[in-house]
């Protein structure tokens, strides 16, 4: 069992009251419920990756922060590092702060499809993990299905080819042996469905 300090008890809580009232409008694809699993999965990650209790909680937070600013959803005038900054100023140092910002701004799959130059850091990669697997087996497909029909996508067929897509271009930027093998279970998921699919149109 992890044992944070008080303090960093508290820290986890104000972020999760944060994020859950900044987040408010973003759709159900990508809610607060998602950002709770993506924490949670990600210190899973972390225990089996034998890290520290410092870590884990850094991990959490960036977890945490990893949609604040979306531009899927947002036209901030401030950017998503400069709101962690921002938040964290008067209560951690700026070495934490900024591993915060190194995990939160760089989770995404798009950001790191298009990074010539990966960034090695084994706590982002835990939330990165479990970033991916949240978008795989039966909740990942009714994430994308949610973000589908808020984005008005043409059709079913439309949605099923990002999901194919997406999904298999995901699995190649797995990193950790237990996220490894979580998501090959869940990707089995997809295939199954996207095959049942094809066989009933």
């Amino acid at each position: 069992m992890i044992k944070f300090t008080e303090k960093q008890n508290k820290i986890i809580e104000d972020t999760e009251d944060y994020v859950s009232k900044y987040m408010e409008n973003y759709d159900i694809s990508h809610d607060f419920n998602h950002i709770i699993r993506v924490k949670n999965m990600a210190t899973t990650i972390a225990i089996s990756e034998d890290l520290l209790t410092d870590d884990i909680f850094i991990i959490q937070l960036g977890a945490l922060m990893h949609d604040i600013a979306d531009h899927k959803y947002c036209s901030e005038i401030f950017t998503q590092e400069n709101i962690i900054r921002s938040f964290y100023e008067e209560i951690l140092s700026k070495n934490i702060i900024d591993e915060i910002v190194k995990i939160a701004c760089n989770t995404s799959l798009s950001k790191e499809y298009n990074n010539e130059t990966p960034i090695v850091c084994k706590k982002l990669y835990c939330v990165q993990d479990a970033d991916r697997i949240d978008s795989l087996g039966s909740i990942g497909i009714s994430r994308y299905f949610a973000y589908g029909l808020v984005k008005n996508t043409t059709s079913i067929d439309d949605i099923i080819k990002n999901l194919e897509f997406r999904t298999n271009i995901l699995m190649k930027y797995i990193k950790t042996s237990y996220a490894k093998a979580q998501a090959e279970k869940k990707y089995a998921i997809i295939q199954s469905f996207i095959e049942d699919y094809k066989n009933s149109v």
